[in-house]
């Protein structure tokens, strides 16, 4: 049994990481911003840690008594990268020299436009404006390695289940609003991975991963925009009611964002498959839809 420290496990990837953890017995401590957030940990079976990520120094101290670090917090706002970067140095300062864990939760933003090609590990970075930082962090946690640290960046694509997530939000929109709304002319590819099948990736990568090295997590195919946008209108009773809008009237809505929802992309994920072992066995993101989004409708 191994002491986990995750700087987020109340959070949608965080809590399915935590539940995957706990199940294969893992000790998990988590940082709890608040007293919400405590009670939440305690209830699923973790030990809260009085932290937050705009606090560095907590989250070294939660890291340096870990066995594995586990980095998926996020601060929801424009200083994200500012934090991002202080915790994940201070995470790196806890473990030198110790041959511990940490894995970094990157995304597959930091590649950018695919050009209409399956990538690998190995495609030169292109961030998007929104995370231009982050592909100097994934540079720090990989030359860690050399530090006697074992560290590995995951690369989510975009994250589905539960009625949470992008996917989700499309739903919940839609809901309010009668109509399934998109960036873009639905024509861009979007890559997708279960929640829980995403978090398999993070238990298989403490167990397997190499040092030093980067995994695409992304499950199946890419889809058209326009084609999850209908299904979702289907299960929502809302057939034929879907709309795309140009990117520059959503970045007026959405700001930066708006560049990452139009952004077309295929990732390969054969080094995740072969290397972790890792192998998706959820229901893909159009089997979820009729599942989740129908009890969505459901429960109106």
């Amino acid at each position: 049994m191994s002491k986990i420290f995750l700087t987020n496990a109340t959070g949608f990837i965080g809590e399915a990481v935590a539940r995957a953890y706990k199940a294969k017995g893992h000790e998990v401590y988590a940082i709890a911003r608040n007293e919400e957030a405590k009670q939440k940990l305690q209830q699923n079976g973790i030990h809260p840690l009085q932290g937050d990520l705009k606090d560095p120094q907590s989250i070294y101290e939660g890291a340096k008594n870990a066995d594995v670090v586990i980095h998926t917090a996020s601060t929801n706002d424009a200083d994200f990268g500012k934090y991002d970067a202080l915790a994940t140095e201070k995470i790196l300062e806890a473990l030198r020299g110790t041959n511990k864990t940490f894995i970094y939760t990157s995304g597959i933003w930091v590649v950018g436009d695919t050009q209409g090609k399956a990538v690998t590990e190995d495609a030169p970075l292109n961030p998007i404006q929104l995370v231009t930082w982050r592909a100097e962090v994934e540079r720090k946690v990989l030359d860690a390695a050399k530090e006697q640290i074992k560290t590995i960046v995951l690369r989510p694509s975009l994250v589905y289940g539960y009625n949470k997530g992008l996917i989700g939000k499309l739903a919940q929109d839609a809901q309010k609003t009668g109509e399934v709304k998109y960036v873009g002319n639905g024509e861009n590819l979007w890559p997708t991975v279960h929640v829980d099948d995403l978090a398999d990736a993070y238990l298989l990568a403490s167990e397997n991963g190499k040092a030093g090295t980067v995994y695409n997590v992304s499950y199946g195919p890419s889809l058209k925009v326009k084609e999850v946008a209908e299904h979702v209108a289907k299960a929502l009773g809302l057939e034929g009611k879907t709309a795309g809008f140009p990117v520059e009237q959503a970045r007026q809505r959405l700001g930066l964002f708006a560049d990452a929802l139009a952004l077309s992309q295929q990732f390969d994920t054969t080094k995740a498959q072969t290397e972790l072992k890792w192998q998706p066995k959820r229901p893909n993101v159009l089997e979820d839809i009729k599942q989740n989004t129908k009890q969505l409708a459901a429960a109106k």
